[in-house]
C-alpha cells in the first residue's frame, strides 16, 4: 500500500509570491468542489485543514507573529499533491528545451501527424511545440507550432531547405483559455489525390481519444509535397525558428506543461512521448517507448505537482490545546464564489457599466432618487440643472425595465441644462450620447460651444417622425444641416449620438447615429470647438410632452463606437452565454475563463438586473453548461454545454480489477425523471415537450412511468428556441437506466496507483467510464457525468469520492463519425426467433428506410433485447434483410423470440 500521506504542500501568497505552510498531518485536509444540486452553478469550494502555529507563524491577530500584516481576511492558499507519473515543466525562463538526437525511426516518409498533450500558461504566446528545425546545414524538417492570435501553424520542407519550405495557419483558433489542458494535433496529406497536399487541425481533451473535433476548415495547397528526412534532433517546446512562418511575430519558447507527444507517419506510430508512464519526477532525463534519450534543459522538470485547491482563507481562528503545549489554526478555505456570492445588491445596468469602463470625460445617469433635487454626475462633475419651471419627476421615467429609473420629463417648455467640464481630449473631437424613450412632442436637444458660439440642435419631430441637425450661429442664424427618418417615437429605449470634429481647411464635420448606426453627416465651415453645455428642451408647441431621459454622456477623442453602446442600453440582446459570463466578470474585475467556445453558447434575452452570480447563473441555465471555480486559479469557470457532448471518457474504472472502493450502489429512482417538460422564454412565448409512449412516457403503468412535469423560465433571445430546450431536456430527463449517484476511489489502493494522474486531471464536467460491472447492474460499460466531488488527504487516507449524473443522455451524433454517427432504423424487428449462438438472421422493417449497406458503414453496434452485437455486414435492399453479426459484445448471452426489437446500440442523437 502507497505510503501515505501523499506529499503535499500547502502555500499561503504574500508578499508577492507563494510561501509554504505547515499542515497537521494527523488531520486530513478534505475538498468539496463541484455541482451538488440539479442547477447549473457549482457551490462555493469549501476546504478544511489544521495550520501547525506552536510558535505563532500564523496568528494572523498577534503583532509579534512573522506574518502579522501579511495574512489576513481572504489571504490566498494553494494546496498541491505530488503523485502519479510526472509532466514536463517548462518554467517562463531560460532557454528551455527537451530534446533527443536525429534516429532513423523519426523519419516520415508519408502523412505527417503530430499530436502534442499540453497546458501552456498562455494560449496567447507563441511558441513552437514540436520541432525538426535546424538552418544549419539546411535540416528543415517539421514545426508544428502555436502563432499569432492562438492560430495553429505548421512549417515543412520537402528537401530541408528553407527556400522550399512551405506553412499552413489554421483557419480558427484554439478554443481554450490560459492554463487549460488540451491535446492539438496537426495532420498533412502530401497528397490529396487532386493534385495538392491539405493540413487539418483538430483538438482532444485525452492524448488517446478517439473523438477529435476540427479547428477551422482544411487548408490545401497546390502541389503535392513530402517531409524532408535528414539528421536534425526532434525538439519540444522550443525551435530554432526565431519568427513565425508567416514573419508576423517573434517566435518564443514553451512556458507550461506537456503531458505526451506523439507522431505518426500515416497511421505508423513512429515517436510515443508520454513522461507520465516513462519519466521518474525529479530525474534530468528519460527514455521513451522506442528506446530514445531525452534529455531536459533550461530548468525544465519532470514534475509531479497537482493543484487540488487555490482558494482564499476566509478567517484565523487560533486554539491553543488545554495543556498550552501546542497551538494551531483551523482554516476553511474557500473558493472565490463564497465573496462573490456575499451581498443581494443587483448589478448596475449594462448601460452604466458600460459607459462607467468606457471612462467619458462626462456622463449624467439621471437615476436619482425620486426626492432628488438635481442629478449627480457620474465622474464628479456639475451636477444637471432643472430650469424652474419645468415639469419633471425623478425616477419617473422608464427606458426599459433592466434599466434603472430615470429622469422624466413632462410638460409644456421643460428644460434640463448640463455643464460640460473643460477637456483638452475634446479639443479637435468629441460626442454627445443622449438615451431616451416616448417621445411625445417637439423636443430640442443642443449642445451649446464654448466661447458663446455655435449651437448645434437636433430637434426631434415625432408627428413627421424625423430628427433634424440644425446649426445655430448668434450672427448667423439657423441653419438646416441633416433631416433624417427616425423611428425612435415609441416607448423602446432609443440613442443618440452627435459626434463633431474638425474637418481641417476651417470645416467642422458632424455625423448622427441613430441607435448605433450612421444616419447621416454634415459640414459647416466654422472652426469646431468643445462644447460648454447640452441642454433638452421641451419645445412649446401646444401639447404636452413625454419624454424620458437618462445617461447623458459626453466623450472626447477615441470615443467607443455607438453601436456597442446602443447595444449595452438595450441590454445586449442576442448575445451568447459564453460571452456574457465573460464580459460581465470582466467588468466585474473577476477573473474567468471560457471552456468553449463563445459563438457555440446559447443565445440570449436582454440582460436584467440581478445580482452578479445570479446574473451568470441566468446565463448557465440557459446553456446548460456548469458555472465553476477553477481548481488551480482563484477564478471562476464556466464550461459551455458543448463540451460536455460525446466525450472520450477522463478515468475508466474496472470494477473487476477491484479499483472502485467501498459500497457500490446504484439506484433506480425517478430523482432526474421529467417526461412532460415546458420551456418559457422569459417575456415571450412558450414551447412543450412531451414523451406520449414508451417505458419513460407519461402513460400509466405499465405502459409509462406516469407524468412527471416540469416548467422552466429562461433567458432565450428568440421565442423558436424554446421547442428545442424543451425537447432536450426532454431527452435528459427521460433516460432509462441506473443511476450512480456517487462513486469513491481510494487512490492509496494499489489497484488504483495506475489511474493516480489519470483521477487527478479528472474534473467537473468530464466522463468516468465504469466497466466490467455486475450481472445485475446490467450490461457495461456505464459512462457518468462529475458534477461534483469531496478529496480527503491525510496520514490514514487519500480517497475522492465523486457525486455523478448518467452521462449517456450527453452522447451525441458527430456527422461521419464511424461510432458517434450512426442514426437508429424505426419500427425494426426480428424476422423469427434466434438462438444464442446464431450469427446471422432476418431483421424486418415496417416502417421507414431500409438498413445500410455499404460496406464502408459497418461495424453497426446493435441492441437487440439487451445483447449488444456488431453488424459486420447487412445484405438485401429491401425488408425483410439478412444480417451478419458477431454476438454477445456486452457479454449478455440469451435467445430472442421473434418479434423482439433490434435498433442501434448507441443511435445518434441531435444536440441542443
Amino acid at each position: 500500500m502507497p505510503s501515505l500521506p501523499p506529499p503535499r504542500t500547502t502555500e499561503l501568497y504574500y508578499d508577492g509570491g507563494w510561501h509554504p505552510v505547515s499542515v497537521r498531518e494527523s488531520d486530513s485536509v478534505t475538498i468539496t468542489r463541484g455541482l451538488t444540486g440539479k442547477g447549473t452553478r457549482a457551490e462555493p469550494t469549501a476546504a478544511t485543514m489544521r495550520l501547525g502555529n506552536r510558535r505563532g507563524e500564523v496568528s494572523a491577530h498577534d503583532p509579534a507573529s512573522p506574518l502579522y500584516g501579511k495574512i489576513g481576511r481572504n489571504t490566498p492558499l494553494r494546496f498541491s499533491v505530488h503523485a502519479g507519473g510526472p509532466h514536463l515543466a517548462f518554467p517562463s525562463s531560460g532557454l528551455t528545451v527537451v530534446s533527443t538526437p536525429d534516429h532513423s525511426s523519426l523519419a516520415v516518409a508519408g502523412d505527417l501527424d503530430v499530436r502534442v498533450d499540453i497546458a501552456p500558461i498562455s494560449w496567447g504566446n507563441t511558441a513552437a511545440l514540436v520541432s525538426r528545425h535546424r538552418f544549419a546545414g539546411s535540416q528543415v524538417h517539421y514545426v508544428f507550432l502555436v502563432g499569432q492570435n492562438r492560430m495553429l501553424q505548421l512549417l515543412w520542407s520537402p528537401n530541408g531547405t528553407t527556400a522550399s519550405q512551405r506553412y499552413v495557419t489554421s483557419t480558427a483558433p484554439v478554443p481554450a483559455y490560459d492554463g487549460q489542458r488540451l491535446v492539438l494535433r496537426a495532420t498533412l496529406d502530401i497528397n490529396n489525390g487532386a493534385g495538392g497536399c491539405t493540413a487539418r487541425f483538430f483538438y482532444a481533451r485525452r492524448l488517446d481519444s478517439t473523438l477529435w473535433m476540427p479547428i477551422g476548415d482544411p487548408v490545401t495547397l497546390s502541389g503535392t509535397t513530402s517531409i524532408f528526412d535528414g539528421t536534425a534532433p526532434l525538439d519540444i517546446g522550443d525551435s530554432d525558428l526565431n519568427v513565425t512562418p508567416d514573419g508576423f511575430a517573434s517566435l518564443g519558447r514553451f512556458t507550461g506543461r506537456v503531458h505526451g507527444v506523439q507522431v505518426y507517419d500515416g497511421v505508423t506510430l513512429k515517436l510515443d512521448v508520454r513522461p507520465e508512464a516513462q519519466a521518474t519526477a525529479g530525474a534530468s532525463s528519460f527514455t521513451d517507448s522506442g528506446g530514445r534519450l531525452w534529455t531536459l534543459s533550461g530548468g525544465v522538470t519532470l514534475s509531479n505537482k497537482s493543484v487540488r485547491l487555490e482558494g482564499e482563507v476566509p478567517a484565523w481562528p487560533p486554539e491553543r490545546h488545554v495543556s498550552g503545549a501546542d497551538s494551531t489554526v483551523a482554516i476553511a478555505p474557500a473558493g472565490i464564489m463564497r465573496r462573490l456570492g456575499i451581498g443581494k445588491k443587483p448589478l448596475d445596468s449594462a448601460i452604466r457599466r458600460y459607459i462607467t469602463a468606457a471612462g467619458p470625460i462626462e456622463c449624467w445617469p439621471l437615476t436619482d432618487g425620486s426626492s432628488a433635487t438635481s442629478g449627480a454626475a457620474l465622474r464628479g462633475g456639475s451636477p444637471i440643472v432643472v430650469v424652474p419651471g419645468s415639469s419633471y419627476a425623478w425616477s419617473g421615467g422608464t427606458l426599459a425595465d433592466w434599466v434603472e429609473p430615470v429622469l422624466n420629463i413632462d410638460g409644456i417648455g421643460g428644460r434640463v441644462v448640463m455643464l460640460t467640464p473643460a477637456s483638452n481630449a475634446a479639443t479637435l473631437r468629441w460626442s454627445v450620447d443622449w438615451s431616451f424613450s416616448e417621445v411625445t412632442a417637439a423636443v430640442l436637444a443642443s449642445v451649446a460651444e464654448r466661447g458663446g458660439g455655435r449651437a448645434w440642435n437636433l430637434q426631434f419631430d415625432p408627428v413627421a417622425k424625423t430628427v433634424w441637425l440644425l446649426t445655430f450661429s448668434p450672427t448667423g442664424g439657423s441653419l438646416v444641416d441633416l433631416k433624417v427618418p427616425a423611428a425612435i417615437y415609441d416607448d423602446r429605449p432609443h440613442h443618440i449620438r452627435l459626434t463633431v470634429f474638425d474637418g481641417g481647411s476651417g470645416w467642422a464635420n458632424a455625423d448622427l447615429y441613430i441607435d448605433g448606426v450612421l444616419a447621416g453627416s454634415a459640414a459647416e465651415p466654422v472652426v469646431a470647438q468643445p462644447p460648454q453645455s447640452i441642454e433638452w428642451l421641451a419645445i412649446p408647441s401646444g401639447s404636452n410632452c413625454s419624454l424620458s431621459m437618462g445617461y447623458v454622456t459626453y466623450w472626447g477623442t477615441g470615443e467607443p463606437p455607438a453601436a456597442e453602446v446602443y447595444r449595452a442600453l438595450v441590454g445586449y440582446p442576442g448575445e451568447s452565454a459564453g460571452a456574457r459570463i465573460t464580459r460581465i466578470a470582466t467588468e466585474q474585475g473577476v477573473a474567468v475563463s471560457l471552456d468553449g467556445e463563445a459563438a457555440s453558447t446559447e443565445p440570449l434575452d436582454v440582460q436584467q438586473r440581478e445580482t452578479f452570480l445570479d446574473t451568470l447563473e441566468t446565463a448557465s441555465n440557459s446553456d446548460l453548461g456548469y458555472l465553476l471555480e477553477r481548481r488551480d486559479s482563484r477564478s471562476l469557470l464556466y464550461r459551455a454545454r458543448h463540451t460536455l457532448y460525446t466525450q472520450f471518457p477522463a478515468v475508466t474504472l474496472d470494477y473487476d480489477q477491484g479499483v472502485i472502493s467501498g459500497d457500490l450502489r446504484p439506484v433506480d429512482d425517478d430523482r432526474l425523471t421529467r417526461n412532460d417538460i415546458t420551456v418559457k422564454r422569459e417575456g415571450g412565448s412558450e414551447a412543450p415537450a412531451i414523451l406520449e409512449e414508451g417505458r419513460m412516457s407519461v402513460l400509466d403503468p405499465p405502459s409509462g412511468v406516469g407524468r412527471y412535469d416540469e416548467s422552466v423560465t429562461l433567458s432565450l433571445a428568440a421565442d423558436g428556441q424554446a421547442t428545442g430546450q424543451a425537447w432536450w431536456r426532454l431527452h435528459l430527463g427521460t433516460y432509462d437506466g441506473l443511476r450512480y449517484p456517487s462513486i469513491t476511489v481510494d487512490l492509496a489502493n494499489p489497484r488504483a496507483s495506475a489511474l493516480v494522474a489519470d483521477l487527478l486531471a479528472a474534473d467537473v464536467g468530464d466522463i468516468l467510464r465504469l466497466q466490467h460491472l455486475p450481472a445485475e447492474y446490467g450490461p457495461g460499460p456505464v459512462d457518468l457525468m462529475i458534477r461534483g466531488y469531496t478529496e480527503e488527504v491525510g496520514a490514514n487516507v487519500w480517497r475522492i469520492t465523486y457525486v455523478c449524473d448518467p452521462g449517456a443522455p450527453w452522447r451525441v451524433g458527430i456527422y461521419d463519425d464511424p461510432a458517434s454517427g450512426k442514426c437508429d432504423a424505426s419500427s425494426s424487428q426480428l424476422t423469427g426467433p434466434l438462438t444464442a449462438t446464431a450469427t446471422s438472421f432476418s431483421v424486418t422493417t415496417s416502417d421507414g428506410p431500409a438498413w445500410i449497406t455499404a460496406p464502408g458503414e459497418f461495424p453497426i453496434p446493435l441492441i437487440v433485447g439487451g445483447e449488444e452485437m456488431r453488424a459486420t455486414a447487412i445484405s438485401g435492399s429491401t425488408s425483410p434483410q439478412t444480417f451478419t453479426v458477431v454476438r454477445s459484445v456486452n457479454g449478455v448471452v440469451k435467445p430472442h423470440a421473434a418479434a423482439t426489437p433490434v435498433a442501434v446500440a448507441r443511435p445518434a442523437v441531435y444536440a441542443l
